[in-house]
């Protein structure tokens, strides 16, 4: 087996751009990954997945600017990052089935596509090399968040 093109050195992409999901996918993988994932439409304002909740679907932004929000046990909530169209969230409860550990808020109007574990099953089975590649971007997009609130903590940001 040639692994070869796994560990080719890339350049990282710009911070709003690293976090977009699935960037090379085609328009019939597009669809392919997309028939299995459930449409959702969302208001501005509105908390579309609350801190606590337990639910392991992860979400795809179509459309529409999100804001992540934890709260403290005090109430009091604060601002995390942002999460632009073509980007997702949940991809950590997804993983490992623990409750949400942040609120998720629209700032304007949108879409999204939620993919559950049962459902990503369904997509591994038909398209597995879509599967692999959205795992692999799942995990990607988890790591760079995690490298940010790691360099936000030793900034010594309260979160």
């Amino acid at each position: 087996m040639d692994f070869s093109a796994y560990f080719e050195d890339e350049v990282p992409l710009e911070p709003q751009k690293a976090e977009v999901f699935m960037a090379a996918l085609d328009e019939g993988d597009w669809r392919r990954f997309l028939s299995v994932a459930q449409r959702r439409v969302f208001r501005s304002g509105e908390t579309v997945v609350s801190q606590g909740e337990v639910s392991r679907t992860f979400y795809l932004v179509a459309s529409g600017r999100m804001e992540v929000v934890v709260t403290d046990s005090q109430g009091a909530s604060q601002h995390v990052y942002f999460i632009e169209p073509l980007s997702i969230f949940g991809e950590q409860a997804f993983f490992d089935g623990y409750p949400r550990s942040a609120s998720v808020v629209a700032l304007t109007a949108g879409e999204l596509y939620g993919i559950a574990p049962d459902a990503f099953e369904v997509l591994s089975a038909r398209h597995p090399d879509i599967a692999r590649i959205a795992l692999l971007d799942l995990g990607r997009i988890l790591s760079l968040r995690l490298r940010e609130m790691t360099e936000l903590a030793l900034r010594g940001r309260r979160l």
